[in-house]
């Protein structure tokens, strides 16, 4: 079910961040022992991946075989790691008392590890690693496990957050021994990955990216991450459709005030606040669900949603599937107690919204490339042709020719200029520009959306593409508004113009 739930998003072209590991796979095929030393234009400089990709080259060794293979097969590529996170789906809700189908269905298909399942992202092997690893140490405690777990780190660095969480289980039960031979055993991969960082770049990536994510550590930003978190994990995650306890309900109202709260701080108005605050109680309820200390397990479970809450406020930005490590203990935790009929209920509405999330996430992704080939046909003449955004708009344009904008850099007259309004463009220098076109994509008003500014939703990150880009927290929404709009441009010589950077936005969203 979990394999037939991800065929509307098999063709799905290169999306969000895949752009990005789709080149560190790049990077791969040409030095497999150096994946990150390929150039990138990411954050509007081009520079070596090293130093602006913070993850672990483990995605790319993988992709690296299939990365030049039609999107389908790419797609099946990432199938050996969904099986394996089912299978530690079904085997860690069998250790906690819950039926292993229904661990499956609300684990590996709710709409965070959907979208993860038909990326090209290091998240489902992450994903994999800790579902399987985690379930199959605490099932039969073979210590192999304590070494799967570990192999997350390769793929994410949020992997390295896993590892306290090994030696928990014996630890709790006063085996010390155990939990430290489980923890140094879970800790090899990343020894291993600093030693091969040393001798293939002479530093450490984890450290030169701690320094890197280390940007948005403010009291506003922190809250404003907090915030995103509890309403992400509510809406994308862990449906508050299992069980309604009075502890669920306090977490409700805490949730829906840390709504207020962001709806204040950052100017939402009447109908994006209020979506805000539904995600932000939605949150809160789920998250109460595993706040219990009565039992080993309990705390086991705990440490692990909780621990992994505080790993992620760290992180430079907060997105949905940077919950999915630490996310499964709020199922676990509520799951074998939970009547049958919430169960069924709560499966269906979770599978039901992940592949609507997931049919217009691919919709954002095919609009992309369609406007990225009506760009590249208008300008197939030009000698010079330059592109700000990112994403797969990125991926679309460096496949025909085109190059990314150096951020302020000047543009000579004559260079054709083509920007997307939602994938966080980089702007030239001022110049001349005369606006040869623009094109709208539309979308499906019927379907849940992973990305509108008509209610300020976004599943990738707690911020949408704007001047000034403009600060989310729910992570899905509805509306109307077009998944993208470009404009292509053409520089010319300024003769008695003012040098202006011309803006790029939607049109008028409309309301839900």
């Amino acid at each position: 079910m979990v394999l037939a739930a991800t065929w509307p998003a098999l063709t799905r072209p290169p999306h969000i961040d895949d752009a990005n590991f789709l080149v560190l796979a790049r990077g791969a095929r040409l030095d497999f022992w150096r994946p990150h030393a390929i150039d990138i234009n990411w954050q509007g400089t081009t520079e070596r991946a090293f130093d602006v990709l913070s993850n672990p080259p483990g995605i790319g060794w993988w992709l690296a075989p299939v990365v030049e293979a039609p999107d389908v097969v790419r797609h099946v590529w990432m199938w050996p790691w969904l099986l394996l996170a089912c299978w530690g789906a079904a085997t860690l809700g069998r250790r906690f008392g819950a039926p292993a189908w229904a661990a499956i269905l609300l684990l590996c298909a709710n709409p965070a590890a959907l979208l993860a399942a038909t990326a090209w992202t290091p998240d489902l092997p992450l994903y994999a690693c800790a579902l399987a690893g985690l379930g199959g140490l605490w099932t039969t405690r073979r210590p192999v496990f304590a070494l799967l777990v570990g192999l997350a780190a390769c793929f994410r660095y949020s992997g390295v957050a896993l590892i306290p969480l090994v030696g928990l289980a014996p630890a709790l039960k006063g085996d010390w021994r155990r939990a430290a031979q489980w923890t140094a055993l879970s800790a090899l991969p990343t020894v291993g990955l600093f030693l091969h960082d040393l001798h293939a770049y002479g530093e450490w990536h984890i450290a030169a990216m701690s320094r890197f994510q280390s940007v948005s550590g403010g009291g506003r930003d922190v809250l404003r991450k907090l915030i995103a978190a509890v309403c992400m994990y509510g809406g994308a995650l862990v449906l508050p459709l299992l069980g309604w306890t009075r502890r669920a309900l306090i977490g409700a109202a805490l949730g829906g005030l840390l709504g207020v709260l962001g709806a204040v701080l950052s100017g939402l108005d009447q109908w994006t606040a209020g979506w805000t605050v539904v995600c932000g109680m939605a949150g809160g309820a789920s998250l109460a669900g595993a706040a219990r200390l009565r039992s080993h397990d309990d705390k086991l479970l705990a440490a692990w949603l909780f621990g992994g809450l505080l790993f992620m406020l760290q992180l430079r930005f907060t997105a949905a599937r940077y919950w999915l490590p630490f996310a499964a203990p709020g199922v676990l935790a509520i799951l074998g107690q939970a009547p049958r009929r919430q169960v069924w209920g709560a499966v269906g509405t979770t599978v039901v919204l992940a592949m609507a999330l997931s049919i217009d996430d691919a919709g954002l992704a095919h609009a992309q490339r369609d406007l990225a080939q009506q760009v590249n046909r208008e300008a197939a003449d030009a000698s010079t042709r330059v592109f700000s955004g990112h994403w797969g708009w990125q991926h679309h344009l460096e496949a025909t020719g085109w190059s990314a904008v150096e951020e302020d850099a000047p543009l000579d007259p004559g260079t054709m200029w083509a920007v997307s309004a939602v994938s966080w463009p980089q702007d030239p220098a001022p110049g001349c520009f005369v606006e040869l076109s623009q094109h709208i994509a539309p979308r499906r008003p019927w379907l849940p959306r992973t990305h509108t500014h008509a209610i300020a939703a976004n599943i990738h990150a707690h911020m949408l593409s704007a001047r000034p880009p403009r600060e989310v927290y729910a992570p899905f929404g509805f509306g109307s508004d077009p998944h993208d709009a470009v404009k292509l441009f053409r520089v010319v010589t300024c003769k008695g113009q003012e040098a202006t950077v011309p803006k790029v936005e939607l049109t008028s969203p409309d309301r839900p």
